[in-house]
């Protein structure tokens, strides 16, 4: 099936091996789920998003050598579960069994980074709230949640999917409630609802926008941020919101907004790392975001229900900290 699905993409890349990654490796997409697709080769290629009929596919470009050895362990992780469509080199069927063999060590790897993320974040986020810069503090709190989520999911060896997160994390924090808890109030998941996912999905559209996602024929365009790709995101986004799954929804653009702030912050030429947070983009006279367009974002919260997460949250990370 997957063959028949992915035939021009066969086509067009007649020298490299392909294999599919992310929910349809593992069997648990949606219909409205992107196929994620990896294509071996030693060219330079960023990522893309490509529609083919009714399929969305995004597409990443790897070189031979991150397959047999990634870099990154969570690239290792994702590969432990892919599917291969084509490999005519055997480059895939070496590869995918190495990192299945040392898919225990990658994923507590993964964790380790997530949680390091997580604390570094929380710190941050701690910062800000003490020195009343709110939106500073709201934006580290969900970046702080999401790694949290993270590290969870890869310490039960779970390649993380970001529009089935909450799915993924109910059955691994079954005796734990407190930690699916505080990832829940990290990310501000008590806002969810239509209305509140559809405010979220216009946000991220004007910060597409800007990112060069609107557009598709421009010389500025990111691929990672094409206008494709957000028709991918509206999709699920819709799917979601149509079966009721709004916390789900919620929580899946909440990773799509980090992302694009994160890109964002980068193009100006700071990392987010570097501690730029949406309270700098919104400051000043040559601020890139609007308070509005944060509201609608999401970063609202009150000093009451940030300070909750922090605490809760704290506590969570320093537990999984000892288990690791």
């Amino acid at each position: 099936m997957a063959a028949q699905v992915l035939r021009p993409i066969l086509d067009t890349y007649r020298d490299s091996a392909v294999a599919v990654v992310g929910c349809h490796a593992r069997g648990i997409e949606r219909p409205s789920c992107e196929l994620d697709v990896v294509v071996v080769t030693n060219e330079r290629r960023p990522s893309t998003t490509v529609k083919m009929g009714d399929l969305c596919l995004d597409l990443m470009f790897v070189p031979e050598r991150e397959v047999l050895k990634p870099s990154n362990p969570e690239v290792g992780v994702s590969l432990a579960f892919a599917k291969t469509v084509r490999d005519t080199s055997l480059t895939l069927s070496t590869g995918l069994a190495s990192s299945l063999a040392l898919l225990q060590n990658s994923a507590r790897r993964s964790s380790s980074r997530r949680l390091a993320a997580s604390l570094k974040s929380l710190g941050r986020a701690d910062e800000a709230s003490q020195k009343g810069s709110l939106l500073d503090a709201d934006y580290w709190l969900l970046s702080a949640a999401y790694d949290y989520c993270y590290a969870l999911l890869y310490m039960a060896e779970i390649p993380p999917p970001p529009s089935h997160l909450l799915a993924q994390l109910k059955p691994v924090s079954k005796g734990t409630q407190r930690g699916f808890e505080a990832f829940s109030k990290g990310a501000g998941l008590e806002r969810a609802s239509k209305r509140s996912c559809a405010s979220r999905l216009e946000g991220l559209a004007v910060l597409y926008d800007v990112l060069g996602g609107g557009h598709e024929g421009g010389t500025r365009l990111r691929p990672a941020w094409s206008a494709t790709r957000l028709q991918s995101v509206a999709r699920k986004a819709g799917e979601m919101s149509q079966n009721i799954e709004h916390a789900e929804c919620y929580s899946y653009l909440g990773t799509e907004l980090l992302n694009a702030v994160r890109a964002l912050t980068a193009r100006q030429g700071a990392s987010a790392r570097t501690g730029l947070g949406p309270a700098s983009l919104a400051a000043g006279k040559d601020r890139l975001l609007s308070s509005r367009l944060l509201e609608d974002a999401g970063f609202c919260r009150d000093g009451e229900s940030v300070r909750e997460g922090l605490a809760l949250l704290k506590v969570q990370v320093s537990k999984l900290a000892r288990r690791s």
